[in-house]
């Protein structure tokens, strides 16, 4: 793990106040030789990235040593004043370093703030540099995406880093987490067993890696011993798995107007990164250094206001990706694949049905421009067997065009493809079935979560499903094949559905529920409708456990007070808003329940050991029983692990890793509800917690 506390940083004395002293003459521009600045990216890695980051962009109260702020202060400036601060770095070092080494240090600043390279060298004489002035750049702002490497000393994980092949995403090894939710399936559940039910409560922190300021909603990747962040900022991180040690780092200078926005994740395939960014592309970086290998920008037909949320798919030569929109992206959001060689588009589907094509005339009437929605919040699932994609799109944010329907001839208002399960051909990206949750939602109860593709025994034959739970906290099995509806398991935490069809899954609404036409519906919470718009289940993802044939969901009880005179609904007893239900798939039944003061904020994560991990809006990271989901181990963190956590092993030590942020809207509003406070210093950090030494692997009951 690099130090980062030693005393003041190079650039807090850089900038800080100085007298530079009137230069009789006008001064030559600094020039630097490659040579220089190639050997200067070592010197830099080792003396001085700890403190100012990898890219020079600074943290804490090390202040960036490139871009726009340094360059004003230091443009016209002596070569002999700048050489004086880098003279005394680091502080507190046990001895000097050769001028050789300064001179290499000032040639990699001046190449990483633009400066060209010439066949003149960085005197290395002192006594020269005050005729040499460090001038405005020739070569306009680093480029737009800039990797960084410390060029670890000795042996390096990446050394040993293998491709990632098309059968190891199939049947990953253990000892890896090469997607999102792991497995092609979805199911957010790890095989190791070493931290099991026993031993749990001796799980201390292994390392930890300060992270940018924001929203890191991250999985990380993690393949051969390397752990892959990424983070808000739209920073990659490569990191050893086992000590935190940075192997490299790429930051994506975002272009336009975009602003930076946390996402899921990265994917992985070959020796390749796919990293969609805040500015709507999508980069391919090497694995082993972090370099550009293609970087494509999705033509969005010149709509603004898309984001990439999720995480990339990647299914054999393409890599898949939704993008999400809010009302202002006329027609909606689409799924697009690309190769994975070079980016090149490949094929697109749209998650607003078009007029004139299948579905297009479920949108009341309404032209193309005057649909929304359909967004992808969340990464998509493989069947490889069928070939099928399966994504979630999520509600319209326009309501009130589609409250009452039209008298038109074959019109309805259902708003396809919102609220519903699509499944795509991973070659082609055709439709080969849909299913819709929930037609046209006007209370924002999306259906845009994960999908898994869970085998079950329905009416005592085993059949592919795919599961999926909306903010009702209803989950419903449908054919992975054909989409066929098969079942519905309502959690007794909503009372907007009256009742569902036990054969085809339509659903009637409560009269009670339905609001004034004149009601403005996504942006307050209509009292005495369960659940309000956070929804009794959200982001945070579900855990499967095969094994168990058990499904570990983390909720939020929102429903406080049912409107009156509505319809027959359980509420359940007890205090606290956060729950986890352990719900048998194959019964339908719910093993147990779990609840506690807190609502949680990240995902479930299932493990062979019997071990359940959650965090929760009280900054806790805790593991459960997954038994009776007894408490079994807990740590305080920084701020709130709004993420999706994830265990891998290096050489047979078992690792829990999980970031925490400053939270996202859901996060913050479940705090207010639940009557936390919430923390001042927005800090982040990855959390990598194990056993204090190496254990025999544990069994479970």
């Amino acid at each position: 793990m690099q130090i980062r506390s030693r005393a003041l940083a190079l650039t807090s004395l850089i900038l800080s106040s100085v007298i530079v002293p009137a230069m009789a003459a006008q001064p030559s521009a600094l020039a630097f030789s490659v040579e220089q600045a190639n050997r200067g990216k070592l010197s830099y890695a080792q003396r001085c990235a700890s403190c100012h980051g990898a890219s020079l962009e600074g943290s804490g109260m090390s202040p960036a040593l490139s871009g726009a702020a340094f360059q004003r202060k230091w443009v016209g400036q002596s070569g002999a004043v700048l050489h004086a601060q880098l003279v005394r770095m680091p502080p507190g070092a046990a001895a000097p370093a050769p001028p050789e080494a300064h001179a290499d240090l000032f040639a990699y600043l001046l190449q990483m703030n633009g400066i060209a390279s010439s066949e003149n060298p960085v005197p290395t004489d002192p006594s020269l540099l005050p005729t040499l002035a460090f001038a405005e750049t020739r070569q306009g702002t680093p480029p737009a995406s800039q990797t960084s490497s410390t060029v670890p000393i000795g042996p390096s994980r990446l050394d040993h880093l293998t491709e990632v092949t098309d059968a190891s995403l199939r049947s990953p090894s253990s000892s890896d987490w090469l997607m999102w939710r792991r497995t092609y399936d979805g199911f957010g559940f790890s095989p190791l067993k070493q931290i099991d039910r026993r031993n749990a409560k001796d799980l201390r922190i292994a390392w930890s890696w300060s992270l940018p300021q924001g929203g890191n909603m991250m999985a990380p990747i993690v393949h051969d011993g390397v752990l892959f962040a990424y983070s808000y900022g739209d920073i990659v991180e490569a990191l050893d798995a086992t000590t935190g040690d940075l192997l490299w780092r790429h930051e994506r200078k975002l272009e336009g107007t975009a602003v930076h926005q946390g996402k899921k994740g990265v994917a992985i395939h070959g020796n390749t990164l796919l990293v969609p960014t805040s500015d709507v592309r999508v980069l391919a970086l090497d694995t082993r250094t972090g370099a550009v290998r293609w970087d494509h920008a999705i033509d969005t037909r010149g709509q603004k206001d898309f984001q990439i949320k999720s995480a990339p798919l990647v299914v054999g030569n393409k890599v898949v990706v939704g993008l999400n929109g809010f009302h202002t992206v006329k027609g909606g959001s689409f799924i697009v694949a690309l190769d994975i060689d070079s980016g090149k588009e490949v094929w697109r589907f749209y998650t607003i049905a078009r007029p004139g094509e299948p579905g297009g005339e479920s949108w009341n009437g309404l032209p193309l421009e005057a649909r929304s929605g359909g967004s992808i919040w969340v990464g998509g699932t493989y069947d490889a067997d069928l070939n099928l994609l399966y994504f979630g799109a999520a509600p319209t944010y326009d309501t009130k065009p589609l409250r009452s329907p039209v008298q038109q001839r074959g019109v309805t208002n259902e708003a396809l493809y919102t609220n519903s399960t699509l499944a795509l051909n991973a070659d082609t990206g055709k439709l080969v079935w849909y299913f819709q949750h929930q037609a046209n939602d006007q209370l924002d109860h999306d259906w845009a979560f994960e999908r898994q593709v869970v085998e079950l025994t329905v009416n005592g034959k085993r059949r592919k499903t795919v599961v999926t739970g909306g903010k009702l906290a209803i989950f419903e099995a449908l054919d992975a094949a054909t989409g066929a509806y098969l079942f519905s398991i309502d959690l007794g935490l909503q009372n907007v559905i009256a009742s569902i069809d036990p054969s085809t899954g339509a659903k009637t609404i409560n009269p009670a529920a339905i609001p004034a036409t004149d009601a403005v519906l996504n942006r307050i919470t209509i009292p005495g409708i369960c659940p309000d718009l956070l929804g009794a289940r959200n982001l945070m993802a579900g855990s499967y456990d095969a094994g168990r044939r058990t499904l570990y969901v983390p909720l939020t009880d929102t429903c406080r007070h049912p409107f009156p005179n509505g319809p027959r609904w359980q509420k359940e007893s007890g205090d606290g808003f956060g729950l986890i239900k352990a719900i048998n798939l194959d019964t339908r039944e719910v093993s147990w329940t779990h609840r506690q003061s807190a609502p949680f904020t990240s995902a479930m994560l299932a493990t062979g050991g019997g071990v359940l991990f959650a965090g929760s809006a009280d900054r806790r990271f805790r593991a459960y029983d997954d038994r009776d989901g007894r408490l079994l181990w807990q740590a305080r963190l920084d701020n709130f692990p709004v993420s999706y956590p994830v265990t891998y092993s290096v050489n047979g030590q078992q690792y829990i890793a999980v970031a925490t942020n400053e939270g996202f809207v859901h996060a913050t509003a479940m705090l207010k509800s639940a009557g936390l406070t919430g923390t001042p210093n927005g800090g982040a950090t990855l959390w990598v917690f194990a056993l204090p030494q190496t254990v025999n692997q544990g069994t479970r009951e």
